[in-house]
C-alpha cells in the first residue's frame, strides 16, 4: 500500500508535493497552544492572500476562506482543519523541528493545515474544479479548550450556508495512504471527573480517631472499575480510566485527603449520563461507610463523533477504498469535530500515516510522532473528489 497509493495519484496531484513539503516542514516548525496561534494565523492569511484570495478571521486565531463556486451551484460544502500544537518537546530529529520550546505538532495538525491549504491552491489553479461553493475553515484549540464550539456559535456555517462538513485525522496506526471512516460513531464522547475523598487526619497509631481517605478512595476506585462491565451493556462501548491519584502527608499519619483525576468515554451521550451518576450512587455508598466526604467535579468536553450514513454513502466510493475490511474501528480519542456534526451533517476521516517501513510508528501526542508528506497528497486526492464528484447532499 505505500507505493501503491502514490502510483496511484493523478499527475495533478502529485504535482503538488513539494508544496506539500513545504507548507507541512514550515508550520511544524511553529506549534501554538490554543487560541494562542498567532503566527499560525498570519502564516496562513498571507498564504492565502498571496494566492489571491480574502480570507477572514474568526474567534481570534481561527481563518475560514468562502471560495464561490464558478458553475452556478449554490451549494457550500465545508471543510475543516485544526491548528494547534501540544506542550511536547519535540525528539524526532528532523531538521525542521518545532522552533518554539517546549512545543510540538505531535498530533499532525500541521499535516491537516497543510491539506487544507493545498485545496485552496488546487482551487484557484484549476477553476474547473470549483463547480460548489467550498468554505474552509481553519479551526483553533482543537487539543483544548475546544474551537469548534466557538466556530459554530460564530455563525459562520450559516453565514455561508454551508450544507456539509469533512475533515481528516492523520493515525499512525491506520496504513500509510489509506482512506479510512466509518458511518456512524466514529470516535468518543469524553467528561473529565476530578473528585476529592475527603476524612479526617490523625496519628496512624491511632487509626480510630482519623477518618482515612486513603481506605476509602481504595474501595471508591474498586467500585468505579467495576462500572462499566457492570453497568453498561455488553452491547455498548465504554471506559472509565482514573490518570491521576494524589493524597497523604507522612507514612505515619492518617491521610485527610486524597484527589483523583480521569476520564470516562463512550459513544452515547446516555451511556455517557448513566456512568456518571453510578460514580456519584457509589459515593454516597463509600461517604456512608466510612463516614468521608466525596466531591465530584465532571467536566464535558467533546460529544462522540458520529458520522453521516447519507454522506458517507456517497463519498466513500470516492476515498477508493470501498471495501468493508478498510472501514474505520471506532476508537476511544475524542475529537471536536462532533461540535460541528450537531450543527450539520459530515464525515470524518482518518488518512492512514503508519509505515513500519520508514518507521513511521510513533502514535499521536508523542515525542517523535512523524510521517511522510506524500500522504497529504491522498488526503487533497479525496477533499478534490468529494468537492467535485459527489452527488447533491440531499439529505
Amino acid at each position: 500500500m505505500a507505493v501503491d497509493f502514490y502510483q496511484k495519484l493523478p499527475e495533478a496531484i502529485k504535482a503538488y508535493e513539494p508544496e506539500a513539503v513545504s507548507l507541512r516542514r514550515a508550520l511544524h516548525k511553529i506549534p501554538e497552544t490554543g487560541f494562542n496561534e498567532r503566527e499560525t494565523q498570519a502564516f496562513i492569511m498571507d498564504y492565502l492572500e498571496k494566492l489571491g484570495y480574502t480570507p477572514e478571521k474568526v474567534c481570534d486565531t481561527g481563518v475560514v476562506l468562502f471560495i464561490p463556486s464558478l458553475n452556478g451551484l449554490d451549494e457550500t460544502i465545508a471543510i475543516r482543519t485544526d491548528m494547534d500544537g501540544l506542550g511536547v518537546v519535540e525528539e524526532t530529529g528532523v531538521d525542521f523541528a518545532s522552533e518554539h520550546e517546549g512545543m510540538m505538532h505531535a498530533c499532525g495538525h500541521d499535516g491537516h493545515m497543510s491539506m487544507v491549504l493545498l485545496v485552496a491552491r488546487y482551487l484557484k489553479e484549476h477553476p474547473e474544479a470549483r463547480v460548489r461553493n467550498t468554505l474552509l475553515v481553519f479551526q483553533p484549540a482543537e487539543e483544548g479548550p475546544g474551537g469548534a464550539g466557538p466556530i459554530v456559535e460564530s455563525g459562520v456555517l450559516e453565514k455561508y450556508k454551508a450544507k456539509a462538513i469533512f475533515g481528516y485525522h492523520l493515525f499512525p496506526f491506520v496504513e500509510e495512504g489509506l482512506i479510512s471512516t466509518t458511518p456512524g460513531p466514529m470516535m468518543a464522547m469524553t467528561s473529565e471527573f476530578y473528585i476529592d475523598i475527603l476524612g479526617k487526619s490523625g496519628h496512624a497509631a491511632d487509626p480510630d480517631q482519623g477518618i482515612d481517605a486513603i481506605v476509602a478512595t481504595a474501595d471508591y476506585i474498586s467500585g468505579l472499575q467495576k462500572i462499566v462491565s457492570r453497568t453498561v451493556s455488553p452491547n455498548d462501548s465504554a471506559l472509565l480510566s482514573i490518570g491521576t491519584i494524589n493524597g497523604g502527608t507522612r507514612m505515619n499519619i492518617i491521610a485527610d485527603k486524597v484527589i483523583l483525576s480521569g476520564t470516562v468515554r463512550s459513544f452515547s451521550e446516555d451511556v455517557q449520563k448513566a456512568m456518571k451518576q453510578r460514580m456519584v450512587d457509589m459515593a454516597r455508598g463509600i461517604e456512608q461507610m466510612y463516614h468521608c466526604r466525596i466531591e465530584i467535579r465532571f467536566v464535558d468536553m467533546y460529544p462522540p463523533v458520529i458520522n453521516s450514513e447519507v454522506l458517507f454513502d456517497q463519498i466513500w466510493p470516492l476515498c477508493g477504498e470501498a471495501d468493508e475490511k478498510k472501514l474505520f474501528k471506532k476508537v476511544m480519542l475524542a475529537e471536536d469535530f462532533a461540535m460541528y456534526r450537531k450543527a450539520i451533517p459530515g464525515v470524518f476521516m482518518g488518512l492512514g500515516s503508519g509505515s513500519e517501513e520508514k518507521g513511521y510508528t510513533q502514535n499521536l501526542h508523542t515525542h517523535g510522532f512523524n510521517f511522510d508528506e506524500k500522504v497529504l497528497l491522498r488526503g487533497l486526492q479525496v477533499y478534490m473528489n468529494i468537492l467535485t464528484k459527489a452527488g447533491e447532499y440531499t439529505l
